[in-house]
């Protein structure tokens, strides 16, 4: 009798006010559905802003042309600046993140269908996702439990995890985002073609499973 195959894990570390981290969440979306039986995605916050603090006009100017580049990718026309132009930018994705984390709670797919809302609204209408009211809209919007989320999204927990993720991050050489984490043992960092995600994907199961346990390596991409 065969043991069920382990699933390989695949952690996306992904900033919601970054471009690029909303084009791999585009791309990534079909493998998702198309490999659920091989591989179980998890995404972790990598907090682009982790300190609250205005942008200056530089950060101001360098976010804007980060928007503008990844604008040039065959998926990325919807992008807009508006949110680093218009007055009212985020200071910090932490509390953006830390809802992200509170829709967990929520059960199922509420925090993907957050994270999709919160992308949208910040990266192409330029709506500033880090303040609290308009968290809170979106995640009405959505009919979650407005008193679970709001109790974990205004947890000093819930903001401190964002920060101690972080950190954890940049000790197993996170560097920005997007970056994908294959099997604990497999880094892919930088924005991917859906079918180039694919073949890594499949040479990392291929891997996993031609190696004993507990003989790991890594390899950076």
């Amino acid at each position: 009798m065969s043991l069920p195959r382990k699933l390989l894990s695949i952690v996306l570390y992904q900033d919601v006010l970054c471009a690029w981290s909303y084009l791999a969440e585009g791309r990534l979306s079909p493998l998702r559905e198309e490999l659920s039986h091989l591989v179980a995605f998890h995404t972790r916050p990598f907090a682009l802003r982790p300190r609250e603090k205005r942008p200056s006009p530089r950060e101001l100017e360098s976010w804007s042309k980060e928007i503008l580049r990844a604008r040039q990718e065959p998926d990325g026309s919807a992008l807009s600046t508006a949110l680093w132009e218009e007055g009212d930018p985020p200071c910090s994705s932490v509390p953006a993140l830390a809802a992200l984390e509170a829709a967990r709670l929520q059960g199922g797919v509420a925090r993907q269908h957050l994270s999709r809302k919160m992308r949208k609204a910040a990266l192409e209408q330029g709506v500033n996702v880090s303040r609290t009211d308009v968290v809170l809209e979106l995640a009405s919007q959505l009919g979650f439990d407005m008193n679970r989320f709001t109790a974990a999204f205004f947890s000093p927990e819930t903001h401190r995890l964002i920060l101690e993720e972080h950190k954890l991050a940049a000790t197993r050489g996170i560097k920005g985002v997007p970056t994908l984490v294959l099997g604990g043992r497999w880094m892919l960092a930088g924005l991917r073609r859906t079918a180039e995600y694919r073949e890594h994907i499949l040479s990392c199961l291929a891997k996993s499973a031609s190696r004993p346990d507990g003989l790991t390596d890594r390899t950076v991409h």
